[in-house]
């Protein structure tokens, strides 16, 4: 594996390997200007090879579950059988990228052959992480197709901004009116929730520990927050209250599913810096998951030739006294 550092002028660090576009170390400020990391991340770098909770990893062709693994007629790789979820047994985030790097970027590109995981269609992926002297991580992703076929990106980074033993105590301000309901099986019913008197309303902002003690049966049922929330245009902003840092999320993504790693203990295969359940948020931006058997509700992910297909997400890194 190769890997690549870069770092902006406040002394942010940001590192990443080929496989799988995996970010192995982001460093950011607190509010005595000490940096320190804000990602999960493994103890080693080989373990990325067998990293099953997609750790730091852009995760595709389309992220999420799929029922049944099929779209249109078309049978995809049933990861979790019947259902194809991350994008396959593989997907694009257990394959070496083609990676290059300067004093601000690191990109990647991948060309997914047409048939990998029974997607149609050879799909050319770039993805660019750019750290800013404004203290921002801007990931770009990219992908165009020489025959119909569908993309749902997401970034699965694992945050921590105060390096704590859970992000019970960090505060989420998510400004979205609905959430998609899901059944046992964590896949979309077509169902929207308005957030409003429940525990997944976060317009105003709370503490996360809030919705994961509340009760609800949906919380409990996902074992933690692994919900899709449709979002406005409006920021997202994460804050950890003893450090002081602050995440600031923009995106052109519709939807952003919030899962509280509510599977990582210390019986995951692999070590992590953050070894128990609920050790770390994702905050991913994407598409509504399962979305082509959700049309009425749900921004198509279909991609033919001649179009591009852009995800762009902007994580701000601050601090609050």
């Amino acid at each position: 594996m190769k890997q690549a550092t870069i770092q902006n002028a406040n002394g942010m660090i940001l590192s990443a390997i080929d496989y799988g576009c995996a970010m192995t170390e982001l460093t950011a400020p607190d509010r005595n200007g000490k940096l320190d990391s804000v990602i999960l991340k493994y103890g080693d770098v080989s373990q990325y090879l067998e990293n099953p909770v997609y750790l730091g990893s852009v995760v595709g062709r389309i992220a999420g579950r799929i029922r049944n693994a099929e779209i249109d007629g078309v049978t995809l790789t049933p990861s979790e059988a019947p259902h194809h979820i991350h994008g396959g047994d593989k997907g694009i985030t257990a394959r070496h990228w083609e990676m290059d790097a300067d004093e601000q970027c690191i990109q990647f590109t991948y060309l997914s052959p047409d048939g990998e995981e029974g997607y149609p269609g050879n799909v050319f992926f770039k993805v660019l992480y750019e750290l800013t002297d404004d203290n921002e991580l801007i990931v770009t992703m990219t992908a165009e197709t020489d025959q119909r076929t569908w993309v749902n990106l997401n970034h699965h980074n694992y945050f921590n901004l105060g390096g704590r033993p859970t992000i019970h105590d960090h505060e989420l301000t998510l400004p979205a009116d609905s959430v998609g309901v899901l059944d046992a099986e964590s896949l979309p019913t077509g169902a929207l929730r308005d957030v409003g008197g429940t525990p997944f309303d976060f317009r105003d902002g709370k503490p996360v520990r809030e919705a994961l003690v509340s009760g609800d049966e949906a919380i409990e049922r996902a074992s933690g927050l692994d919900h899709p929330f449709i979002l406005k245009d409006e920021p997202i902003r994460l804050h950890e209250p003893v450090s002081g840092r602050t995440m600031t999320v923009e995106t052109n993504q519709p939807v952003m599913v919030v899962y509280t790693g509510n599977f990582l203990s210390e019986e995951t295969p692999v070590t992590l810096n953050g070894r128990q359940k609920h050790s770390a948020i994702c905050l991913e931006t994407q598409a509504f998951p399962d979305a082509p058997n959700h049309p009425d509700i749900a921004t198509s992910i279909e991609l033919k030739p001649g179009e591009l297909y852009h995800s762009r997400t902007v994580y701000r890194f601050g601090v609050e006294q």
